[in-house]
């Protein structure tokens, strides 16, 4: 069994959505691109709006390993750190139509587990790499 470990850095959201592509394609998970992109895009946005308070010139790094059927994400900012923040279980219908506020659920929804650690989120999804 291949275990692949890399990691990718970029400034700013300019590219974030090929980078997001690549990674996907190189790890062979086309069924569970929406879940990929989906959890991705919510940890690169979140990353860049509140880690780096929208500075791009702070480089945002996704690490990924992927061990049999185990998907290990990392999204780390420039920033100082999310001091106690919680990845909610669960969110109110009011705050489902707002327009921020529900990447973290959505990230929490679409993984098997999310925990964010000073500047970076910590994410695990089970996928069937047969």
């Amino acid at each position: 069994m291949e275990i692949l470990h890399k990691e990718v850095m970029f400034c700013g959201l300019g590219n974030h959505q090929s980078i997001i592509e690549g990674i996907i394609q190189e790890l062979d998970l086309e069924q569970y691109a929406f879940d990929i992109r989906l959890i991705l895009m919510e940890a690169v946005t979140n990353a860049y709006y509140h880690g780096n308070l929208s500075d791009c010139t702070k480089p945002i790094t996704i690490r990924y390993l992927l061990n049999g059927e185990l998907l290990n994400l990392q999204v780390q900012d420039s920033g100082a750190g999310a001091c106690g923040l919680v990845i909610p279980d669960q969110i109110g219908d009011e705050e489902l139509l707002e327009d921020g506020g529900r990447g973290l659920y959505l990230i929490r929804c679409f993984s098997d587990s999310a925990e964010m650690i000073h500047n970076t989120i910590f994410i695990n999804k089970s996928v069937c790499t047969h």
